[in-house]
């Protein structure tokens, strides 16, 4: 036990905490990795500046999802960086990510260090470290993906920063400050949310710093918005504009009293909480129906969606609520300002994004939970140091808290296994997966899957000296078509593009559609060939009839028109570009002038 209580021990287990982080995260990356629709869009944007330089990236992000607005571009450069170190790959572009994931788990440890004792926060942080949603949303490329390091490690300095016992807490500040600045550029409600969090813990505790830093704090954000502001310059503030039309549209949209929807935001919390802290994710919640039937009250808490689940999903509402209930507590009987500091933080931490969340409450969808994640882990502690409070520590309390962090991170560990078999499987089987409360997949997809199936289209269209013409789900047709243009075959999408003599056609389907019917709109123009199968995608490739056909084979060198969405977007490039020409302008003599 002597040996367990020695720092080098603790450095010991909590470097062994994040490099099982590690493997979880990188074990095969690249053949399992994640790689639909916006990961196709966002690697376009790194590759034009891998062809070109740096200034040929965007001076905005990507696009706020269900919105116009888009974000700031702070994730496009992170992109970029990560290609630059370990290739324009797709698995090469995600890797920074993934690291920045696996700092995480340090970054988490030194933020609950400043509340729970060395074991117990050893304990959480391990939790956190073997989280199914946590790991699999470190595994793959996406602009929230980013949120948990630079949000968490953000917060660690504010605490920092505000400690009175702190030598340097301008510095903590400034560094919470461009932390967090970039913790809000990665989607919309952690734009929207974290600014309210800190102004209202500021406002709270007032802390005080010099006028020189306050100034350095605001210069520190305004460089790291500037490529935002100067697009904004050139777009005569649309983005801003957009952003309080997006504000206005989420806030106001909703057929569900106030009552209503926070009924089922506080469910929907328990249920993700309980998918955040153990992976398990066939919890439901019964649906409460209480009315008048001839006259006579009466009330059921069961409808279609009453199963086994739905235990789960009651106990989940129970935690969560004792959890909060310790929170408070805990921040009302806590004397130590720095101890009170983090409860405070953890509190604003979840009230605000749970009231921010609320006229979302019918569209609740995983990755707003990267946001408020780790506070689940919190709660958790939160319970469980109260046994050590209430009976003091003895050998039976610290022996009841290892048993339970052990069968929460097995609970884990199970998922996690299960997940990486389907993945393993993913590309040579039709296999079944159960509802997905992480990324929402219908179908598990592999990056080395796509790989093949565009292997299969390299192949027909250098035996034929074709292009090739293909259709799928919106989500793995950009994908592929990503992938096939790396590696320079001329491919557009079947059934778009029209019908010529020359050209391989293919529909690529999930193996457990229907494909009869998926195939039927098809069958006046085409005739069903060979089905390739690639586990739980199939290719089949279709054939042309004579009268369907427009011409020999399709001009590609003519341009195609300009189908992006959105708002104006410019590189830095075309940014300076203009403004020389603005510039020119101004300088070049009028027409009175020239006649004078």
């Amino acid at each position: 036990m002597q040996f367990f209580s020695s720092k080098k021990a603790k450095i010991g287990l909590l470097v062994g905490i994040v490099l099982l982080g590690f493997f979880l995260r990188a074990y095969n990356f690249s053949p399992w990795l994640h790689f639909e629709l916006d990961q196709a869009r966002d690697a376009r944007i790194v590759d034009d500046g891998l062809q070109g330089d740096f200034f040929d990236l965007p001076l905005l992000g990507p696009k706020a999802g269900g919105t116009t607005l888009r974000l700031p571009p702070a994730f496009y450069y992170l992109e970029y960086l990560s290609a630059q170190i370990f290739g324009g790959s797709p698995a090469g572009i995600a890797t920074l990510g993934m690291l920045f994931s696996v700092l995480a788990i340090p970054a988490f440890y030194l933020l609950i260090r400043r509340y729970f004792s060395t074991g117990l926060a050893l304990g959480l942080t391990s939790l956190f470290s073997v989280s199914e949603f946590f790991v699999m949303y470190g595994r793959f490329a996406w602009n929230p993906n980013l949120i948990p390091l630079f949000l968490i490690f953000g917060f660690y300095a504010l605490l920092r920063a505000v400690d009175r016992e702190e030598e340097h807490r301008e510095r903590w500040f400034l560094v919470a400050t461009g932390t967090l600045a970039l913790a809000m550029q990665f989607h919309f409600l952690a734009f929207v949310s974290i600014p309210v969090i800190v102004g209202a813990f500021f406002i709270i505790r007032r802390p005080r710093f010099t006028f020189r830093v306050w100034v350095g704090a605001f210069v520190l954000a305004l460089f790291l918005y500037l490529p935002m502001f100067l697009n904004e310059t050139q777009t005569h503030f649309a983005n801003a504009q957009a952003f309080l039309e997006a504000v206005t549209d989420k806030s106001g949209k909703s057929d569900h009293s106030l009552l209503e929807k926070g009924i089922r935001e506080f469910s929907e919390h328990a249920l993700y909480g309980m998918v955040v802290t153990t992976g398990f994710e066939r919890g439901t919640f019964p649906v409460i129906v209480i009315g008048t039937e001839e006259g006579e009250l009466i009330g059921r808490a069961c409808d279609a969606r009453c199963d086994l689940g739905k235990w789960y999903g009651v106990a989940a509402v129970v935690i969560l609520g004792l959890g909060l209930l310790a929170l408070l507590g805990l921040f009302w009987r806590e004397s130590i300002r720095r101890r009170s500091d983090f409860l405070l933080l953890v509190t604003l931490w979840f009230a605000v994004t749970f009231l921010l969340f609320l006229p979302l409450a019918y569209d609740m969808v995983p990755r707003f939970f990267l946001i408020s994640g780790p506070v689940f882990f919190i709660l958790i502690g939160l319970l469980l140091s109260l046994p050590a409070i209430l009976l003091k520590r003895n050998v039976l309390v610290s022996a009841g808290v290892a048993l339970i962090i052990l069968l929460l991170a097995f609970l884990n560990l199970s998922s996690l296994g299960d997940r990486f078999r389907e993945l393993s499987l993913a590309g040579i089987e039709a296999i079944d997966s159960p509802p997905d409360r992480i990324l929402k997949e219908r179908i598990r997809v592999t990056l080395e899957q796509q790989e093949h199936i565009v292997d299969l289209l390299e192949n027909r269209s250098k035996e034929t000296g074709y292009p090739v013409y293909m259709w799928s789900e919106p989500q793995y047709r950009r994908a592929l078509k990503y992938l096939m243009e790396k590696r320079g075959i001329e491919n557009a999408v079947l059934g778009i593009d029209g019908e010529y003599q020359e050209g391989v056609y293919y529909m690529i389907l999930r193996a457990q559609s229907d494909l009869e019917d998926a195939l039927k709109k098809y069958q006046a123009s085409y005739t069903v060939g060979e089905t390739t199968r690639f586990g739980t995608l199939v290719a089949i490739e279709l054939f042309p009839k004579p009268e369907a056909i427009r011409g020999i084979r399709q001009d590609f060198t003519l341009p195609k028109p300009d189908d992006s969405q959105g708002l104006p977007r410019y590189t830095w490039r075309e940014f300076f570009q203009r403004s020389d020409a603005s510039l020119k302008e101004e300088d070049a003599p009028d027409e009175v002038d020239e006649a004078l």
